[in-house]
């Protein structure tokens, strides 16, 4: 019998350390874990980043005033050449020849005249000023030739360096073709082609910076923005806008064609209160935080509306209004499992 009654003393002790031990060892519920930042004061930069080309600034093409074959041709590319020095000389046979024919109309047209004067009185007001003007008309044409004649040497018209020739000697030369471009010493800008979702952003004196793809990654060139092309450019379905850039860093090493990753400061502002964007967010169109507040040792939230401002490049957005600072936001929470 007392055997008996100590196994049954003996069960209910372990019955009790059990229940002890399933509750001591039972997961214990937590609440919802947060991730949280300070609310302090930030610089937030906004930028569009595209990518462009050097172009030169002063490139020139050559043409001739007159028609004809080229007769000479004294420039090689790469030459350096000054303004007034002789490029090239077109042969003026051919306007030689126009002259020697438009003297012949002008001799034969005022014969004609002379003729008309005799009866002069006679003729009626339009005639009179028809056979004026043919007159006219055939000694400009004679002038205009005369003139061509003193043009068939080319000059080049600034200082620099023959860049491309389009010509050789003996090839036919016109006032719609060039014959060389030459390259000033202006200097050189970046022209780049802005998409349309962007365009708004970009304006007049703009600063910002860039690299090249033939210099190393750490080498900034500073730029600003000097004109806005109007009229759009249709690129595969997409709208463009083309920007031109000023190279405010000179560099030797800059050449006409070389590729440029373009970096432009469309907004900034300094010392303003900022937070992530993860640690806004939206409902219905009116943007809040949660503020996560701890009061012995029990932690709350509080939903508080904010009016946010510029949008950084760095994930972070301007508070306005709503927060003063070194509140502490959730910018994600795990939930209680």
């Amino acid at each position: 019998m007392k055997k008996r009654k100590k196994i049954i003393i003996w069960i209910i002790v372990l019955a009790i350390l059990g229940a002890g031990a399933f509750y001591y060892f039972k997961p214990k519920e937590t609440g919802p874990e947060y991730t949280t930042e300070k609310v302090a004061k930030a610089d937030i930069e906004q930028t569009v980043s595209v990518t462009g080309e050097v172009s030169d600034t002063s490139k020139i093409d050559i043409t001739p005033e007159i028609s004809g074959t080229v007769d000479e041709l004294l420039v090689e590319v790469g030459d350096k050449v000054t303004a007034g020095q002789k490029i090239a000389k077109i042969n003026d046979s051919v306007v030689r020849s126009q002259l020697t024919e438009a003297l012949i109309a002008l001799q034969i047209q005022q014969e004609q005249l002379d003729l008309k004067r005799r009866k002069w009185d006679a003729l009626k007001p339009e005639e009179k000023e028809a056979a004026k003007l043919t007159v006219e008309s055939a000694r400009a044409t004679t002038w205009t030739l005369q003139k061509q004649l003193k043009k068939n040497i080319v000059y080049a018209p600034v200082d620099g360096i023959i860049t491309k020739k389009y010509l050789e000697e003996g090839e036919m030369a016109s006032m719609a073709t060039p014959i060389v471009s030459v390259s000033g010493e202006k200097g050189f800008e970046i022209k780049a082609n802005i998409p349309e979702s962007d365009i708004n952003k970009i304006k007049i004196g703009q600063k910002g910076q860039s690299t090249f793809d033939a210099f190393l990654s750490d080498e900034i060139f500073e730029f600003e923005v000097t004109k806005i092309e109007p009229a759009a450019t249709i690129i595969q379905d997409v709208v463009y806008y083309e920007v031109t850039f000023k190279i405010l860093t000179q560099d030797n090493r800059i050449k006409s064609g070389m590729s440029t990753d373009i970096d432009i400061l469309t907004a900034e502002k300094k010392d303003v209160l900022a937070v992530s964007n993860q640690a806004i967010k939206n409902d219905e169109g009116n943007r809040y935080v949660e503020v996560l507040e701890v009061k012995d040792e029990v932690k709350t939230t509080k939903k508080v509306n904010v009016k946010a401002g510029l949008r950084g490049d760095d994930g972070m957005t301007e508070i306005i209004s709503g927060l003063n600072g070194g509140e502490d936001v959730i910018t994600f929470t795990k939930e209680a499992k």
